[in-house]
């Protein structure tokens, strides 16, 4: 039971953290904050002109295939604001563009994001950090200005979470 308390306790912290990143992320992405930039190159992955990387975070991915969800993969998520650069346990890079999609689904109560590419394969991504996913997502599909209407990202706006409001990075 007491296991339990503390697995529970840090997830909790875990999706409150990402919650925070989610914020400052949304910030950046309407300009009202400078974003801290992370170096490709260090991170081993070759992204686009013009594309900007913007949060390394870790998820389970899981594939719908005809004979249901395949089993979770945990996985390294490269946030751009283009795509979803996910690099699976196997080592393998996936990129998921967002000018790919559609269809978009965010639970951030749930931690889950769903992404259709209208193959009959949607990938589904979970954990705390579907919050950074979910604002990128947004941000990417509906524009900046969304971040701040879109009913997905409700509970970003939420004030149980106003105490621990977003803060600028060095």
């Amino acid at each position: 039971m007491r296991k339990q308390m503390v697995v529970e306790r840090r997830l909790a912290a875990d999706r409150a953290a990402a919650f925070v990143d989610a914020r400052n992320l949304a910030l950046e992405f309407a300009g009202m904050q400078p974003g801290g930039r992370l170096d490709p190159m260090v991170a081993g992955v070759v992204l686009r002109p013009e594309e900007s990387l913007r949060r390394l975070v870790n998820a389970w991915v899981r594939q719908r295939t005809p004979e249901g969800w395949t089993m979770p993969s945990w996985s390294q998520v490269f946030v751009t604001d283009q795509r979803l650069l996910v690099r699976l346990g196997s080592g393998e890079l996936a990129s998921l563009w967002w000018g790919s999609l559609v269809g978009f689904e965010a639970d951030l109560v749930g931690d889950h994001v769903v992404l259709d590419f209208g193959d009959g394969q949607p990938r589904l991504l979970s954990g705390p950090s579907a919050a950074v996913m979910a604002v990128a997502g947004v941000a990417a599909l509906y524009g900046p200005e969304a971040l701040a209407t879109h009913p997905t990202l409700a509970p970003l706006r939420a004030d149980c979470y106003v105490t621990q409001s977003a803060r600028p990075r060095d």
